[in-house]
């Protein structure tokens, strides 16, 4: 019997939701999964795929479009694949304010494109240096702090449990 086959895709603006998607790849195909891991706007065809782990930040409380438009793309392709989602972004660099539900939301609203198995959110890291202006402001309004907020044991461990439901397809 032939391993897995997963597609991990993601878009991304600064780099760390790539290394998000790289990590949960190392994880995936360090446990014997077959995996790809691709940018969204580089996907070429998703049929030869069992499972499918989509990566976006979050920008003003949403997945970035590049994301939501490869799900719109491929949703008839998407459909009866095993979907996860994941996000990250500076919300969760905040102070004082519950973040986790409004994050879960953002992942709802793909809803429409595809049928979701397994979610997560996860901190990012946030660095005012080359930030655009406007994304600098938000960060701003958000109460953002600077620094690294993402918890690689966190994100390990939701890799593993993936590396397992999708063994089990």
């Amino acid at each position: 019997m032939s391993a897995k086959k997963v597609l991990v895709t993601y878009a991304t603006r600064y780099g760390t939701t790539g290394e998000i998607a790289e990590e949960i790849g190392a994880v995936l195909t360090g446990a014997g999964l077959d995996t790809d891991i691709i940018p969204v706007m580089e996907v070429a065809g998703i049929d030869a795929y069992d499972a499918v782990v989509i990566g976006s930040p979050l920008y003003m409380g949403k997945i970035l479009v590049e994301a939501r438009e490869f799900c719109e793309q491929y949703k008839p392709y998407l459909e009866g694949k095993w979907i996860a989602v994941f996000v990250n972004g500076i919300s969760l660099c905040s102070q004082g304010t519950d973040t986790e539900p409004p994050m879960l939301a953002a992942i709802d609203a793909m809803a429409p494109y595809v049928s979701i198995a397994e979610k997560a959110i996860f901190g990012g890291r946030l660095s005012m240096k080359g930030l655009s202006e406007a994304d600098m402001q938000l960060a701003t309004i958000a109460g953002a702090r600077e620094g690294d907020y993402l918890n690689m044991d966190d994100l390990r461990a939701w890799a593993k449990g993936i590396v397992q439901t999708v063994t089990d397809l």
